[in-house]
């Protein structure tokens, strides 16, 4: 069990930091072949301190598992943002470090993010590759430590800012197809 003093930390990161600066709410859920069904949710967002400088926030519930982490990002070019930050996760009594690059050309971006805890196999990597192709419609591919590699699609829906998105993958780690449909909502 998580110990007071931590529990009312995630608290805090869950529910009162994304209200002071613009986050996105997400919503998904993973199917295996199985019938398995596994519901996600998660938040990030950032506040923006300078042009290049930003305190970023992201915190993620599953049935088995949370974390919440904190940190700042620096974008030296519009086109780049490095970003670190360290926090906790549940059941565990070391930090959870993060720490990811974005780059962003036009109607193409790249993401690769890393974040590892305590032990060799508490790791996660995440790389996405997307091409907007029309103003409601974005393609592309993401690796996903725990989820899968596969293409990814997404659906804007303009009136209310929000994504839809649907991403059939196999997960190499469990070797294992899955499919994850998820919805993304803008807040602030």
């Amino acid at each position: 069990m998580m110990s007071g003093y931590k529990t009312k930390l995630l608290c805090l990161l869950l529910f009162f930091i994304p209200a002071l600066a613009p986050a996105q709410l997400e919503v998904y859920g993973k199917f295996t072949e199985h019938s398995a069904f596994e519901p996600v949710i998660n938040y990030a967002g950032n506040k923006i301190i300078t042009e290049k400088l930003s305190i970023t926030f992201f915190g993620l519930i599953r049935q088995s598992w949370s974390q919440a982490l904190i940190g700042l990002s620096y974008s030296p070019y519009k086109f780049l943002t490095l970003s670190s930050g360290m926090g906790i996760e549940h059941g565990k009594h070391a930090p959870r470090y993060t720490a990811s690059i974005f780059l962003k050309q036009k109607r193409t971006s790249l993401l690769l993010l890393e974040e590892l805890g305590s032990g060799k196999d508490n790791y996660l990597y995440k790389v996405n590759l997307f091409h907007q192709v029309t103003d409601q419609f974005t393609f592309g591919g993401s690796a996903w430590r725990y989820h899968g590699l596969g293409p990814n699609f997404r659906f804007l829906i303009p009136e209310i800012q929000s994504t839809i998105w649907v991403m059939p993958a196999y997960d190499l780690d469990i070797e294992q197809a899955r499919l994850m449909v998820g919805l993304s909502l803008k807040m602030l």
